[in-house]
Order: structure tokens, then sequence, then C-alpha cells
């Protein structure tokens, strides 16, 4: 549970954003390419205050600080953009963002009424198979902590799990042809099985067909040293055995026992 102190911290950071201040700490390579993704290591990364050997994050979990840094690095230049989010929440810095940078951000969320049709500059509702625009209109479609819950199968009492090549293909639909995608999503917490046990093949095997060109995997913080590595909470592990169906039990077991959370951040441009 957020304290008082992360909530107003957060709230902060999100009204007093400056998209200059992201370009200077963001504008150059923060990233090591290793095997074909991007390693975005605790030590190496833009926001790590080496003085006090700590994440200059000031608030919100060791996931939440990489989802901040991660929205400061890909979303501060969006100048004469028209940028989508889909599932947006309270959660504004990247909204902020967008504007003070220059775009125009639209929201669609599925927790909406039907009845709140979304519209260019407001947010309504809408899911990933249900983007309610014309095709080709956005430059740029993002999700922060969003795309792992599409396909899960907890919850699906009152959701249908999502078909991800669907999900894709839609995105693929509204976006303008040299669009980008950025998708933020947590390893060994919660969601589809995919994410949970951190099959990175299998998510990018998604963006593998002529709809996408540049498609990047950034790995952040799974290798958190020397910051603590960051358990899985017990209140996301009740879900484990109701998303993982796919995979051997000694995989899961061991994924249990020795994986900590991290974060990936998929980009790619549309072709």
């Amino acid at each position: 549970m957020h304290s008082k102190r992360d909530s107003l911290l957060k709230r902060w950071h999100s009204l007093t954003i400056s998209p200059k201040k992201c370009q200077q700490k963001w504008g150059k390579a923060y990233w090591k390419d290793v095997d074909g993704y991007r390693e975005v290591n605790c030590v190496d990364c833009p926001s790590f205050n080496a003085q006090r050997q700590q994440c200059s994050i000031g608030f919100g979990s060791p996931l939440r600080k990489c989802v901040v840094s991660s929205i400061e690095a890909h979303l501060h230049d969006c100048q004469n953009q028209q940028v989508l989010e889909i599932g947006f929440g309270k959660f504004m810095l990247a909204r902020n963002l967008i504007k003070r940078s220059g775009g125009t951000w639209t929201g669609i969320e599925p927790r909406r009424p039907k009845s709140e049709v979304a519209q260019l500059g407001k947010g309504g509702y809408g899911h990933a198979t249900y983007i309610p625009f014309e095709d080709k209109t956005f430059d740029k479609i993002f999700a922060i902590q969003s795309i792992e819950h599409w396909g899960q199968k907890a919850g699906a009492a009152l959701r249908e799990p999502s078909d991800y090549a669907a999900c894709f293909a839609e995105v693929a639909r509204v976006l303008k042809p040299g669009g980008t995608i950025y998708f933020d999503a947590p390893i060994h917490f919660h969601g589809h099985e995919m994410f949970i046990m951190g099959d990175l093949a299998k998510i990018q095997s998604y963006l593998m067909n002529e709809h996408w060109t540049n498609v990047h995997i950034e790995k952040w913080r799974e290798q958190s040293a020397p910051l603590k590595p960051y358990d899985p909470p017990q209140n996301v592990l009740v879900d484990w055995p109701i998303e993982i169906t796919s995979y051997p039990e000694t995989q899961v077991k061991l994924a249990r026992e020795k994986g900590s959370v991290w974060m990936i951040a998929i980009t790619a441009e549309k072709t």
C-alpha cells in the first residue's frame, strides 16, 4: 500500500516534470546492447545516485522507480504527435510529459463506461482489441504496466482474456506508418504467464512480422546491484497457478524461488 508521503512525492513529480530536464537526463544511450537486448543495469542507470548508492526516484517500489525512469526516457519528446495511451489511470506523469513537450494525449480505458466515447485529446472507453479510431490516426501508442494484463486468465470471470496477436494487429491498424509503440511491463510479477516467466522470446514473437521493424526490448533492473533485488510480493504469487499452464513445474519453481522482479520496455516502429 502506498504511503501518504509516496503519494505526495509521486504527484509532485508528475506536476513538475520537465521535458527539457528529461532530455538532458536521457538524451544519450542509457543502455548496453547484450545478446540482442538492451540492458539498463541499476548501477549504470541515469536515475542511480552513485554518491548515495540509491535510486534518485524518491517514491514507489523498485519496480515503480523503473517505470518512472522509463517514462521519462521514452515520452519526453512528443512534439506535434498524436499519442494514444491504452489503459490510462490516475498517474499523470506520461500525459503531462506528452502535453508539455507539444503532443496531444488521448486515452482509452476498459474500465470506463462504454457510453464515454473516446475522442482525440480526451479519455474514454476502449481497450487493446477495440481502439475506436480511424486507421493511421496516431504517431505513438503506449501503455504503462498494462500489456501484461491484456491476456491474463486471472479475473476471467469479469473479462475475456485478449489474444495478443489481435491486440498488436489493432494497434498497428490505428498507428501511422513510421509511428512507434512503447509498452512497459513487469517480469516475475503478475499478468499473462509469458511476463511472469520472463519469456522474452515469446513476447518479442508477436512483433516479428511484416507490420513492425526496429523492435527492441530493454531490460530494466534485471541486474540490480548494488541495490537489493525486489522479490515478488506474496499477494501476486496467488495468481501464478492460475496463469501459468504452459511451462514445466521445475521452471516455475525456479522462478518462484530465485526470480526477482524487474521490468521490460518494448519499443518498435510500424513499417
